[in-house]
């Protein structure tokens, strides 16, 4: 709980010191919370069979910078409400699992809770711990991404 604590302190840390920071140069940092999310816990040949979980969002924040590019950083955990598809439910991972993908693989929450648009990410990186913790951080071009 303590460690928890300290990376949630430390998160909110960083905001402010980035929000001062970037709103400097022109920038602007925005929160949004709470959310759900759905993503991946496992990532097999047989995906998506039994490898998606809902997750709870406490926050996001969306750092974006001068030149319109833009960095999400979320913090989750994932729940025991099942998806949609119940072939697709997964289950928690029993070592952390990690996940890094490249363009078009990750949709901002972001802008479907603000908006309802589909923008896809240029590069995303996650973690879900075996107690269920998910930290997300996702990298998005100024002009969104023509994705197939």
């Amino acid at each position: 709980m303590r460690k928890r604590v300290a990376m949630i302190v430390g998160i909110g840390l960083l905001a402010t010191l980035a929000a001062s920071s970037v709103h400097a140069k022109g920038a602007s940092v925005d929160r949004l919370g709470p959310f759900e999310t759905v993503l991946a816990v496992r990532m097999d040949e047989d995906f998506p069979i039994a490898s998606l979980m809902r997750a709870d969002c406490s926050g996001l924040i969306r750092i974006e910078r001068p030149d319109g590019s833009a960095v999400e950083i979320q913090d989750c955990q994932l729940s025991d409400r099942p998806v949609m598809i119940p072939a697709f439910q997964g289950v928690p991972p029993t070592q952390a699992f990690v996940h890094d993908g490249g363009p078009c693989l990750w949709h901002s929450d972001y802008w479907f809770y603000a908006t309802g648009a589909d923008v896809l990410a240029s590069s995303v990186a996650y973690t879900v711990t075996p107690s269920g913790h998910v930290h997300a951080r996702s990298e998005y071009p100024a002009e969104p991404l023509a994705c197939e």
